[in-house]
């Protein structure tokens, strides 16, 4: 699944889909263990929800504001004044994302609510119903804020072991489809009626596994560079509804509201076309290099180098550089580069000098200024043993050891 690395590589954007989108906000939750208390029922403990959570908000990326509570930090009080802070800083255009991984149970009147980690499994009021997640935004983003809900959680009340359902003490309300206003959205894991499951072989909620797998842009059915929610809702239904048949379990997704007006990411994919392309039309690099390039995006990993690029660790002009001067595994150098750069270039492809070490080099080799050693390997009078040892040494001025 190539694009899934690139998916927590990329800056994402989500916006309401309109002609200026708007900025983006996001409170992603994640709970496996919950508080206990005497004499009540505890809530079993999930294996996946948190690590959930953190590979959901880092697919996000590039939001202009993000608030990961795990855990304990997840309570009803900190949850609610987060939605609160949130929708406070919403205007017309703007989209709040709120990401849930943890349990769900319908409470008397048959409402989806969220179940914080200080909750009562026997005091519905230290739960959070949608109802009341979608009012708190209401209310203080002046109905200005629009929210998309993606919810891996179950509202059945039915406990099945590694599933994300706890069936409460007492009588309970079947849980009713949820009901969503007209300017938000919900992508729910699964049917009001349905658990949704956990899974090793993943390491995830089913539900997340295949909802990363579409934002990692497979689900940008058109290739127009973004991947809608409706977009993803279409890639991931069939898919989770497939490996959960497959193992003896049932759980279809559903999509509540208008998905096909919300983006929720950047198609990785287009985005580093996108990039080597104008690096290709500015003369930054070859075609062969670009070529070389893009076939590295169909590989299970990436060149560290290039990863860092793509992460926005490493800058333009140092990944050029690198690029043009053969740095880069199955990159061919660039035919107009400095030869003696493309020797320094082949000590960083062959991982015998560490990227830090190459700069200097290579910034000595550029001004005309290489200190003695430097010259004689470059003129063969060092052999590259040598050469790479006296680098580590620390014997060369202004290269750190």
């Amino acid at each position: 699944m190539p694009w899934i690395c690139l998916a927590f590589l990329l800056l994402s954007a989500l916006a309401w889909a309109s002609p200026t989108p708007g900025r983006v906000y996001a409170l992603v939750v994640g709970i496996n263990n919950y508080r206990s208390y005497p004499d009540i029922p505890p809530l079993p403990s999930l294996s996946y929800a948190e690590s959930d959570a953190r590979k959901f908000a880092k697919a996000l990326g590039g939001v202009t504001r993000l608030r990961l509570l795990l855990d304990d930090e997840a309570t009803k009080n900190a949850l609610e004044a987060e939605l609160r802070d949130l929708a406070r800083r919403l205007g017309p255009a703007d989209v709040l994302v709120v990401y849930y991984a943890g349990h769900g149970l319908p409470n008397s009147e048959g409402q989806a609510s969220l179940i914080p980690s200080d909750a009562r499994t026997t005091d519905e009021e230290t739960w959070l119903p949608l109802e009341r997640v979608q009012a708190i935004v209401r209310q203080y983003s002046a109905d200005q804020g629009r929210l998309m809900l993606i919810l891996d959680a179950c509202f059945s009340g039915q406990s099945q072991a590694g599933s994300r359902s706890f069936t409460p003490p007492g009588d309970y309300q079947l849980a009713q489809a949820p009901q969503v206003e007209e300017q938000n959205v919900l992508l729910a894991s699964s049917s009001e009626t349905q658990p949704s499951w956990e899974d090793d072989e993943l390491g995830g909620g089913v539900f997340t596994a295949f909802l990363l797998e579409a934002m990692s842009g497979k689900g940008d059915a058109n290739n127009d560079g973004y991947v809608t929610l409706q977009e993803a809702f279409v890639y991931l239904a069939g898919r989770v509804e497939g490996y959960s048949r497959q193992k003896g379990k049932s759980q279809t997704p559903r999509l509540y509201g208008p998905g096909h007006a919300f983006r929720l990411v950047q198609n990785p994919a287009v985005v580093t076309r996108n990039r080597l392309g104008n690096l290709l039309r500015l003369g930054q690099i070859h075609g062969d290099a670009f070529d070389a390039l893009m076939g590295w995006l169909e590989a299970p990993s990436l060149p560290e180098d290039f990863r860092l690029y793509l992460e926005g660790a490493l800058g333009e002009p140092g990944f050029v550089l690198l690029a043009r001067s053969g740095a880069i595994p199955k990159v061919p150098p660039n035919p107009q580069q400095d030869k003696r750069l493309v020797r320094i270039g082949g000590l960083r492809l062959k991982a015998l000098i560490r990227r830090d070490q190459f700069w200097p080099l290579a910034q000595m080799i550029s001004a005309g200024k290489a200190p003695k050693d430097v010259s004689d390997y470059l003129a063969g009078r060092l052999s590259e043993k040598r050469f790479v040892q006296r680098v580590w040494a620390g014997a060369i001025v202004g290269v750190p050891r």
